[in-house]
């Protein structure tokens, strides 16, 4: 769903029954969105959610539905990470307005965002861990350079989720606002980004982007771990990670910290 505010070009994951996983559709609108990041009149993109969730990263049924085909499943997969890869090359500022859980596909979508600020309610991690999986999106290359390599690993090797707060504290999100504030600041932000001279903006993101941009080797060396790891999975282990994600079950400790739970999100990647 996409919504022109002034200069921004807003887009809505709106699949909130389906944890605003990413399907074939999903991609290909957002696809079309980082098109119209062409358009000389587009100064800025906004990436949010509908519902509880901003986005569970990549639509379980439809990879559920690929795994007799592997060479369809991992194209799908693939198509992912380049749109993430755009994303994060976007022409134009892109900020992510977390309305909700953020985990696996969702948290990379967020990395790859030159801005994000979240609502209160919203929880922020890796999670691929807890579902015997390894991401593929861009997570091990861009969390690092997000929140430092301690904390990085830290997500990523134990599933756990934040809090927005501590996502603040930690670097990850910029910005943390009631739920009920979220668009109008984040609209806020975009028309202020947006009304920057259009040469200097330009200029300013290649310097701002530049300490922070993650090799490409990282990326490559997380794309080939995820074909390795699935090329490497039995039947049965496929299905114990899809009985995972359906069943859940995880319980949410006290404090900032929380275990990643896949009803969270439905989703994987």
């Amino acid at each position: 769903m996409l919504t022109r505010k002034g200069h921004a070009l807003h887009a809505r994951i709106d699949r909130p029954g389906a944890g605003n996983a990413c399907s074939s559709a999903v991609m290909e609108a957002l696809e079309g969105w980082l098109d119209q990041a062409a358009d000389p009149q587009v100064r800025v993109l906004v990436l949010t959610g509908t519902g509880r969730t901003f986005c569970g990263g990549a639509d379980l049924e439809e990879g559920t539905s690929l795994l007799a085909d592997p060479h369809a499943l991992h194209a799908f997969l693939d198509r992912g990470r380049a749109l993430v890869r755009r994303l994060r090359e976007a022409p134009v500022p892109t900020i992510a307005a977390v309305n909700g859980a953020a985990f696996g596909g969702g948290l990379e979508l967020v990395l790859a965002c030159d801005l994000a600020v979240a609502g209160r309610a919203a929880r922020l991690g890796d999670g691929h861990i807890g579902v015997g999986q390894v991401p593929g999106w861009g997570s091990s290359a861009m969390l690092p350079l997000a929140v430092g390599p301690a904390l990085a690993r830290r997500l990523l090797l134990t599933g756990e989720g934040w809090t927005a707060t501590e996502a603040e504290r930690r670097g990850l999100v910029s910005e943390v606002v009631d739920d009920a504030d979220l668009d109008a600041r984040v609209s806020a932000l975009a028309t202020t980004i947006a009304g920057h001279d259009p040469v200097a903006l330009q200029r300013m993101l290649g310097l701002a982007r530049a300490a922070t941009a993650p090799a490409s080797a990282a990326w490559d060396r997380e794309a080939a771990t995820l074909r390795t790891h699935l090329d490497g999975q039995h039947a049965d282990q496929r299905d114990a990670v899809l009985d995972a994600l359906r069943s859940g079950g995880s319980t949410r400790p006290s404090g900032d910290h929380e275990q990643y739970r896949p009803e969270d999100t439905r989703t994987t990647e």
